[in-house]
């Protein structure tokens, strides 16, 4: 077994026992039950058939078949318990690891969330749990069975090697012809596990969208059903393209197995006939060494073929080990930080490239935003805008230069205080299946009732919420709750507005929330969001102007980098300048 399949098995041993430190114990007791109850009903089953033909009176066979069937009552009862308990904290252990991935995937950086291959690292993580392997019970399953299988392994060996070696011989040969089958059904098998996620993206693109109301009307209005039912159809066919071919090679080796097992059963049953028939054997002989010679060849069979799917488990479990060992944001910085000032902030000589690409989107951006000042940020799409507020977030780490917060590096503070600073908005926002409440205050639990009703009234949205049957703790949207409700895009907007209110941060962000807004009503949302921010410090993002007259700078950006920077007033009667060219196209909306 390679080093990294071994660190894979501590790493889950060690996780598992400290969150359950029962678990390996019940393992540790049903594997020495399990490996010892071959031996004992061996050797009982053989007395009893030896008392038959000796004729030694009614009373001893009795108590052969009694203590048989007891002995056989007790280990099963014992059996049932310890399954119960390992299957309750099998249970318990799945959920365990099933939220700590959906933490993980919460708690890892923002990058890993838009990397393909993360996002493929995310599903073959869970697919390690809940699809291809069956995490750690799957994994306690294997090595159960691997040790339990040595101790009565060792007691059968002795007994065939003492009484009929060439058995031994036997087994072994069946063994490995056993292993083989099992050895290239687990190969084959290794297509479903590669091919599998492909086409489970493809039909789970599909699913969302016709989950989607937006995208749900685009279906009908352009026709996109036969679309979207041929890349349904093309998944499905893959699926079953690989499953055929993955049953039809199991099947033809499972087929060699089934041989494999009968020649063994003719020659261990044909040389043990021969030996009683002669007189070299009893009858009770027979019945042990038969059931040694199989028990041996099973239970070789049953510990390599374990140790082959134990194998197989580990390299699935590795990507969950993998991935649960990822760097969480919340491990990067350690300087505290505290949300008590506003807080100046300065992008010095910063350049940044998307993880895996060698072209830059910004470069040298150099700008200072000094505490209390509304800065708004135009540009035409695709000039960076976005991005400069995504490194501003933390979402992504500059490639060069420096992102300042009071003359501190970023990355230097802890994550958690330092995102205490920002309130965002961005224009692709997205609300949780939650109550409005919910949804406002987010992580805030602590103190859910925070000056909640003055948000909602700020907000614009306390007509909403006193005509909802629940109030704010009405669920948004019925996907989890018939009765909840579906708010319009201009009560989407105000939530998310409501939500950025709510967290009380120094400095607020609004990246074209409202993009979606005719230019009169956006003007008329960054201009009262504007006073309710009041002292703070604010960045106003839009390709329109409407947030730019009431900001106290601009920064106009173009060619990766901020090519203007000033006033309203200095920027509109700059000769030529891109600030007076997009204002003069757009004035009218402002007049």
């Amino acid at each position: 077994m390679s080093n990294s399949k071994i660190k894979t098995f501590l790493f889950f041993m060690k996780d598992a026992s400290k969150e359950k430190p029962l678990y390996p114990v019940l393992f540790i007791l049903q594997t020495l039950i399990t490996g010892l109850f071959p031996f004992v009903n061996l050797y009982l089953t053989k007395y009893l058939l030896e008392a038959f033909t000796e004729n030694v009176g009614i009373k001893k066979l009795a108590l052969l078949g009694t203590l048989l069937v007891v002995f056989n009552f007790l280990f099963k009862g014992l059996m049932i318990v310890l399954e119960r308990n390992i299957a309750k904290i099998s249970m318990y252990l799945s959920d365990y690891y099933n939220v700590r991935l959906s933490q993980k995937a919460a708690l890892v950086p923002y990058s890993y969330a838009e990397d393909p291959e993360m996002i493929e690292k995310a599903r073959k993580a869970r697919g390690a749990f809940f699809i291809y392997a069956g995490g750690i019970e799957g994994l306690m399953n294997n090595i159960s069975p691997i040790f339990s299988g040595i101790i009565t392994v060792a007691g059968v060996v002795t007994i065939v090697a003492i009484n009929a070696p060439i058995l031994l011989l036997v087994a072994i040969l069946a063994v490995i012809g056993s292993a083989i089958t099992v050895w290239q059904t687990n190969r084959v098998k290794k297509i479903e596990v590669e091919e599998y996620p492909k086409m489970d993206r493809a039909m789970e693109y599909v699913f969302q969208v016709l989950r989607k109301n937006g995208i749900a009307k685009s279906v009908r209005l352009y026709d996109a059903s036969e679309m979207l039912a041929t890349e349904v159809s093309e998944a499905t066919t893959s699926f079953s393209k690989v499953f055929r071919r993955v049953g039809n090679i199991t099947a033809n080796w499972n087929c060699v197995g089934s041989f494999v097992n009968f020649l063994k059963n003719l020659a261990i049953y044909g040389y043990l006939a021969y030996k009683l028939l002669t007189g070299m054997i009893t009858i009770g002989d027979f019945s042990l060494l038969a059931g040694s010679a199989n028990t041996l060849k099973d239970s070789l069979q049953d510990i390599i073929t374990k140790i082959q799917e134990l194998g197989k488990e580990l390299s699935f479990l590795g990507e969950a080990a993998e991935y649960l060992s990822m760097e969480e944001v919340s491990h990067l910085g350690s300087k505290e930080l505290k949300n008590d000032t506003i807080p100046e902030i300065e992008f010095k000589n910063v350049s940044f490239k998307y993880p895996g690409t060698e072209n830059y989107v910004l470069k040298d951006i150099n700008i200072k935003i000094h505490p209390g000042e509304h800065l708004s940020i135009v540009g035409l799409n695709g000039a960076g805008k976005t991005t400069f507020i995504k490194l501003l977030c933390r979402f992504y780490d500059v490639t060069e230069g420096r992102i300042l917060l009071n003359g501190t590096d970023i990355r230097e503070y802890k994550h958690e205080d330092y995102m205490k600073e920002l309130e965002v908005v961005f224009q692709d926002f997205k609300m949780f299946s939650q109550t409005i409440r919910g949804n406002i205050v987010n992580g805030d639990w602590e103190n859910p009732n925070k000056d909640l009703d003055k948000i909602i009234k700020m907000s614009d949205l306390k007509s909403l919420v006193d005509k909802l049957p629940k109030g704010a703790d009405t669920m948004m949207d019925k996907q989890l709750d018939k009765e909840g409700f579906e708010p319009s895009g201009g009560e989407l907007q105000k939530l998310a507005i409501a939500r950025a209110l709510y967290r009380d941060a120094p400095v607020v962000i609004l990246d074209e929330p409202t993009a979606a807004l005719d230019p009169i009503a956006e003007y008329e949302v960054y201009r009262k969001f504007n006073e309710l921010v009041g002292g703070k410090s604010a960045i106003y993002i839009s390709h329109r102007l409407s947030s730019c007259q009431f900001c106290d700078k601009i920064a106009v950006f173009a060619d990766k980098t901020i090519k203007e920077y000033g006033t309203h007033a200095e920027l509109v009667h700059k000769k030529d300048g891109i600030y007076s060219r997009m204002f003069a196209a757009q004035a009218k909306y402002y007049a």
